[in-house]
């Protein structure tokens, strides 16, 4: 895989098509905009999470959750670049998502060409807008990682012994799992398409070798991050939670909703497009079948109907989860491009020309500036370059930043690290995610440990957040909750005592934009 298939001959066409990449970027990442949003509730967690790891504390014991590393890790890169700043966590959802659009337009463009390949990119592109709620999630930054794998796929089918490119492709699923298990469905198909094909061929020799270097690529990030924690004293802590855990929470339904009409309807028109090449493939399977480029189209066949069942096993509804269905639309977007047009227009050979880039540029700048896009941004840079304020808070941030003294404990009561983030004031305790509502022996535990630091390290303030389905602090809100039947089934064992001591031990002090404020007893705002 040579890098000038990724960089055009001409470098006028190569700017146009960077410049169009970039602006593709922005338009979708203007939902991430610091300036101008504020950070989902699961982006607040790895952005808190990642500044306790700055801090010097330790993942799975001074800060939990139940996500692989690898997303905390990166926040705290991020914040250390951005220098605490949730713009240096933009920078780089900018780079990977920059990355990924390359990798899918050099992959798209290897199969079908160029005007197929700009179509694909717009597609899953179109469908990521749907389904990124904000930004920083697991499943948007190894998005880079399937359309490499897939890349791959298209190298080890002519050279299958090709070290570098077999260690590859297990580095890139060793580091999709490091974000989420989930993850890992487009580089395990590759692998597997890929072995299957050299034991039918008897090619055991290229099939020994393949792998053994895909194991030791796969080996090698999660080898350093288990060796990383267990120096720490904290590998059984760190497979625990992101392993053994999620086991009962990826269990634990919430929902009877299908998985596919739930991802149809987030991915809207670009799942339908998607759906549209997969009958394709069928519609061709004759001429798929000897292709040069049949084991893609098999992984195609098997993929995307996994990529349904399994994206959200729990059936949560969360829209994030269906990013992992994207690789699978620009793949069959494409191809369904390339069908349609095959078949209106004989084949010839196309004279290179910078007309098709111009017009694509052109649709990202229209898009861009006709949707608002640009002025939030021109918004944020002017926050960032005039104003004290160079993130955008939230209201109950400000109020509890400018209401308690730096060092002072605060609680947001129903699971929002994010708010102790932006309020610059850190949580009382490492049991982040109470009231879990999970049945487990893990979230017994850590319920236990979350009473024990809410008396040892008594927060200053208590904020409740007010989710629906989270128990209220205010008994008579959580009686209508009961009514209303938003009320857990399976609460904490020891959520009655919590309640207690928190109505014993804190009075009301403010309502901050439907958010109540409780302060502790004995305390007063500076």
């Amino acid at each position: 895989m040579k890098i000038t298939t990724l960089i055009p001959a001409n470098p006028w066409r190569f700017i146009l098509l960077a410049s169009t990449f970039a602006f593709l970027s922005l338009i979708v990442l203007t939902q991430a905009n610091p300036g101008t949003e504020l950070p989902s509730r699961d982006s607040g967690f790895f952005m808190y999470i990642g500044k306790q790891i700055v801090k010097g504390q330790m993942l799975y014991r001074d800060v939990w959750d139940h996500k692989p590393p690898a997303i905390y890790y990166l926040n705290a890169f991020a914040l250390r670049l951005g220098r605490g700043l949730r713009w240096g966590i933009w920078l780089v959802e900018f780079v990977f998502l920059f990355a990924a659009i390359t990798a899918s337009f050099s992959l798209l463009k290897k199969l079908w060409g160029f005007a197929p390949a700009l179509f694909g990119v717009f597609v899953w592109l179109w469908g990521l807008d749907f389904t990124l709620e904000g930004g920083n999630f697991t499943e948007e930054y190894p998005l880079v990682f399937h359309f490499l794998a897939l890349l791959l796929l298209l190298e080890l089918t002519r050279r299958p012994e090709h070290r570098f490119f077999n260690w590859t492709l297990g580095l890139l699923l060793s580091m999709s799992f490091l974000f989420r298990p989930n993850n890992i469905l487009v580089e395990v198909l590759v692998i597997l398409v890929l072995l299957t094909s050299l034991l039918f061929q008897k090619n055991l020799r290229a099939f020994w070798a393949s792998a053994f270097w895909i194991a030791l690529g796969v080996l090698i990030p999660i080898g350093v991050t288990s060796a990383y924690f267990a120096w720490h004293g904290l590998f059984n802590a760190m497979f625990e939670a992101s392993i053994l855990y999620n086991l009962t929470y990826g269990g634990t339904a919430l929902t009877t909703a299908s998985p596919l009409q739930v991802g149809f309807g987030f991915l809207n028109l670009a799942a339908w497009i998607g759906l549209t090449g997969y009958l394709l493939l069928f519609a061709k399977y004759k001429d798929i079948f000897k292709s040069p480029q049949r084991l893609l189209f098999i992984l195609l066949m098997i993929g995307a109907p996994l990529a349904v069942a399994l994206s959200d096993p729990a059936r949560r509804n969360y829209a994030h989860y269906f990013m992992n269905w994207l690789p699978f639309i620009a793949l069959l977007s494409a191809f369904a491009f390339h069908v349609v047009i095959e078949k209106l227009f004989k084949p010839k050979e196309a004279q290179p020309s910078s007309l098709p880039l111009l017009t694509a540029l052109g649709m990202a700048l229209v898009v861009f500036i006709a949707t608002g896009r640009a002025a939030a941004y021109v918004k944020a840079f002017d926050r960032l370059l005039t104003s004290s304020e160079r993130d955008l808070r939230s209201p109950i941030a400000i109020y509890v930043d400018n209401h308690t003294n730096p060092g002072e404990y605060v609680l947001f009561w129903a699971t929002h690290p994010g708010e102790n983030f932006m309020s610059r004031r850190d949580a009382p305790t490492s049991a982040l995610f109470y009231p879990m509502m999970v049945d487990s022996e893990v979230s017994n535990r850590l319920d236990a440990v979350f009473f024990e630091d809410l008396q040892r390290n008594r927060p200053v303030l208590i904020v409740d957040m007010g989710r629906l389905t989270i128990p209220s602090l205010d008994p008579a809100r959580r009686e209508e909750q009961k009514s209303l039947g938003v009320y857990p089934a399976n609460p904490p064992d020891n959520l009655d005592e919590v309640l207690k001591y928190i109505e014993e031990n804190y009075y009301l002090e403010a309502v901050i934009t439907g958010n109540t404020v409780y302060r502790l007893d004995g305390t007063s705002r500076p």
